[in-house]
């Protein structure tokens, strides 16, 4: 009888050793940040480059506190490589605390016709703990921009309106064909005329006008040649061969309807051969 009550008493604080005794502790949270894009945006400085912005979020999702260190990005377009560094604010993290890192870039935008330039972005971030362990992660994000093409004009044809003893008014059709996806207006457009190497005639746009995305359009300019200070002989040879070779200069002033690239002038200088009718 005593041996069994014996045993039951050992049996009880045995069950009350095993119910008292604590967890052996897990291992540490190894030390990590999240890191991704928050915002990419793109906005164009001239007709060949642009400028990059962008966001960078960090969580710290370790068990320890962090410090970010440095940060290295990459842009890639179209076959081309841009690589930069910066080192960043050695700010502590504490265990999923947050923070931004914000930056941006110039980039060339690639030779092609596509409507649009693919852009892959690629971060590496470098940080370090307190207790001198070190890490990296990594984020990369594809963007695009929509690529602006100039247009291409050339003279179809030059029509004498009215000829005078002094005065002639010249009619010049000029076709302007858009490459871009989108429609391009011509908000005005200065230029001068040159006919067999001699100045002719100077004049401004009178009518805006749209040419249609991948299409063309016709812009009719008006000039008026003065013969008090020029050959008048020149123009009669002209007629009669029905031919001129020309010059036409100017600058062009065009809206796109892009916030990413709202107008852009376009200087131009053409030359050729044209029937005078």
């Amino acid at each position: 009888m005593k041996a069994s009550a014996a045993m039951a008493a050992a049996l009880c604080l045995a069950a009350l050793s095993c119910a008292s005794r604590e967890p052996a502790p897990g291992p540490a949270k190894a030390a990590a940040i999240d890191f991704s894009f928050s915002r990419v945006e793109f906005q164009a400085i001239d007709l060949d480059s642009v400028h990059v912005s962008l966001d960078l979020r960090l969580t710290n999702a370790g068990g320890q506190a962090v410090v970010p260190a440095s940060l290295d990005y990459a842009a890639i377009a179209g076959g081309s490589r841009l690589e930069g560094g910066r080192e960043l604010d050695p700010a502590k993290l504490a265990p999923g605390e947050s923070s931004t890192v914000t930056l941006s870039f110039d980039l060339d935008a690639p030779p092609g016709d596509s409507p649009l330039v693919s852009v892959l972005l690629e971060a590496t971030l470098s940080f370090h703990c307190p207790d001198g362990i070190t890490g990296s992660s990594t984020a990369s994000v594809e963007g695009s921009f929509p690529r602006v093409m100039l247009p291409a004009l050339v003279i179809s044809s030059i029509q004498i309106l009215k000829d005078e003893l002094i005065n002639t008014r010249l009619g010049v059709t000029l076709e302007v064909r858009n490459p871009n996806a989108f429609p391009l207006a011509f908000a005005s457009l200065d230029y001068r005329l040159y006919g067999e190497g001699r100045y002719w005639a100077s004049g401004s746009l009178s009518k805006p006008f749209i040419v249609p995305a991948t299409g063309s359009s016709a812009a009719s300019l008006y000039l008026t040649m003065n013969f008090t200070d020029m050959d008048r002989s020149l123009l009669d040879r002209v007629i009669r061969r029905s031919v001129v070779d020309y010059r036409l200069t100017g600058t062009g002033r065009i809206g796109t309807g892009l916030e990413f690239l709202p107008e852009f002038a376009l200087p131009f200088d053409l030359s050729g051969r044209v029937g005078v009718d």
